[in-house]
């Protein structure tokens, strides 16, 4: 496996970095887009009119639906789920696609009850028509990894990373001043995301995207660990997180440790970081290093503790 290039982290920086896509968009665009997205929230937690917010032909959560069909689908469901609400909880990441369409990509949360919310990793897509911005397809990561789409594989990733509650984890990456999509030129950090509302996103300096893998059975401790293979805009070179929730938080397992995608292509998750069977909470690290002796790349194994929070 080749953690980095996944074929959704590869469309995704093909996105960023093979269009002047953001530039196309005028502020305006922008502006119409987020309101319409801020519609779209107010349609489905029953405070707005949905007449002018679809195309005729929608993509709805991988079924391609004519828009009153979708308005159809969404009546009923507010029939049966009365008490349904979602909120959006993040800042929008609005992207021109090479097909010329918009794709925005935010958090929402939402649960059929106020006790029994989750997050999601949303997706809405415009197309632009005479009359304005119209959604062409609604979605979500989580939806899409379910219906085994090779695109979004290594976006997400499922695990007991507190030791008890199965969750949802994933990455999304932002401009830290301007909130909004990231851009060469700019600053881009990304935010470690889980399902549980209750913990709070962890942020990851230097990240325009990672792909997310699982590890379990570091310790006996029964928590899962989501290992984060971050990625920049050049450079081989970059760090590797690894994470679990503790005293309802993001905590790092052991120190962020380099790696190096020339020498290490191959490496995933379980290559990198192993169990120390010889020292009970401890765990063997493979590091990147550059030998100045050897002049080249070398990958030792170090031992490192897991961290405790007492």
């Amino acid at each position: 496996m080749k953690p980095l290039f996944t074929p959704w982290l590869a469309l995704s920086l093909a996105f960023i970095a093979a269009l002047p896509a953001r530039a196309e968009l005028t502020a305006a665009d922008n502006k119409a887009i987020a309101a319409q997205v801020e519609r779209w929230n107010s349609h489905l937690n029953g405070k707005a009119d949905a007449g002018d917010l679809y195309a005729d032909q929608v993509s709805w959560f991988g079924e391609k639906l004519s828009r009153d069909a979708v308005l159809r689908k969404q009546q009923d469901f507010a029939a049966r789920a009365p008490h349904f609400s979602q909120r959006i909880i993040s800042t929008l990441d609005i992207n021109e696609t090479s097909a010329g369409d918009v794709e925005v990509d935010f958090v929402k949360q939402a649960g059929l009850e106020a006790d029994k919310l989750k997050n999601y990793p949303a997706q809405l897509t415009f197309l632009h028509q005479p009359a304005g911005w119209r959604i062409s397809t609604e979605t979500d990561l989580l939806t899409r990894l379910n219906q085994k789409e090779q695109a979004v594989q290594g976006a997400l990733t499922n695990g007991k990373f507190d030791g008890v509650t199965k969750e949802t984890v994933w990455v999304s990456a932002r401009d830290p001043h301007t909130g909004g999509s990231c851009t060469e030129e700019g600053d881009c950090d990304c935010a470690l995301w889980s399902s549980n509302p209750a913990i709070k996103p962890a942020t990851l300096p230097q990240c325009i995207g990672a792909t997310v893998e699982t590890l379990s059975g570091l310790d006996d401790s029964g928590r899962d660990r989501v290992v984060i293979f971050p990625q920049w805009w050049t450079s081989a070179w970059n760090v590797v997180y690894v994470y679990d929730i503790q005293q309802g938080e993001w905590v790092k397992a052991v120190p962020s440790f380099p790696y190096n995608s020339n020498v290490q292509e191959d490496d995933d998750a379980a290559a990198l970081v192993k169990r120390d069977s010889q020292h009970p909470g401890f765990v063997l690290v493979k590091k990147a290093l550059w030998d100045e002796k050897q002049e080249e790349i070398v990958t030792p194994q170090n031992s490192e503790a897991l961290q405790v929070v007492k």
